[in-house]
């Protein structure tokens, strides 16, 4: 693995608002910086990343399938209550589940090791799958990069699949932190991977919905 300073794009503001990259800054920070980029061998990327990813996600079924037989336990995880049910349910019918994030401390000798498994929150699928990718095509295109430099991760595609595995469902419902346009940003783009798998969905900011006499939400 080489970390390899490199220029950024002089227009790369504008390119960011026009694909509705509009969280690149935060608070008067860069959120987004190309001004390096991180190289990996393939065995990098399959023996010491990949492997390692698929090992820990196995793991954390084998979690939830105790979990969800402990009230304990979902306490601990801070599951309210009220949802004790509906998430023991969910597991036992083999309900989908969509994407979480694992954040890894790698050196680029020994597998990737875990800091955090952020399934609660798990930010940074745009800029990852999307955005990153638009870096990669238009440094390729300026002859910046070689043209056989590539991506490794195929975060877009995995989630296309993945809506269009569970599309016929039912609805799927999309709902962000109100007031952060980083979690905005990242349920719009889960939004349109699941147009692209062919399902419907439809805009409704907070404002338009209420609760009716049940507690049920309703648009206005």
């Amino acid at each position: 693995m080489k970390r390899i300073s490199i220029q950024e794009r002089p227009d790369w503001r504008q390119t960011a608002e026009r694909e509705g990259f509009n969280f690149h800054t935060i608070d008067g920070e860069r959120y987004w910086d190309e001004r390096a980029y991180y190289q990996f061998t393939e065995a990098q990327i399959t023996r010491d990343i990949e492997a390692p990813t698929q090992e820990l996600h196995a793991m954390c079924l084998d979690v939830v399938e105790k979990v969800v037989e402990s009230e304990e336990l979902l306490t601990r995880l801070a599951i309210p209550q009220a949802f004790f049910d509906l998430v023991r349910t969910s597991w036992k019918e083999g309900h989908p589940h969509l994407y979480g994030r694992f954040d890894f401390s790698y050196d680029g000798v020994n597998s990737a090791k875990l800091l955090e498994a952020n399934m609660d929150t798990p930010t940074s699928a745009y800029e990852a799958g999307a955005f990153q990718l638009i870096w990669l095509e238009e440094q390729i295109q300026r002859g910046v990069l070689p043209a056989h430099a590539s991506q490794f991760n195929s975060t877009a595609e995995d989630l296309v699949r993945a809506f269009a595995a569970i599309r016929e469902g039912g609805p799927f419902y999309f709902s962000c932190m109100s007031g952060s346009i980083e979690d905005r940003g990242t349920t719009e783009f889960l939004r349109k991977m699941a147009e692209h798998a062919g399902i419907e969905t439809r805009h409704i900011d907070i404002e338009d919905i209420g609760l009716n006499a049940n507690g049920r939400f309703v648009d206005l």
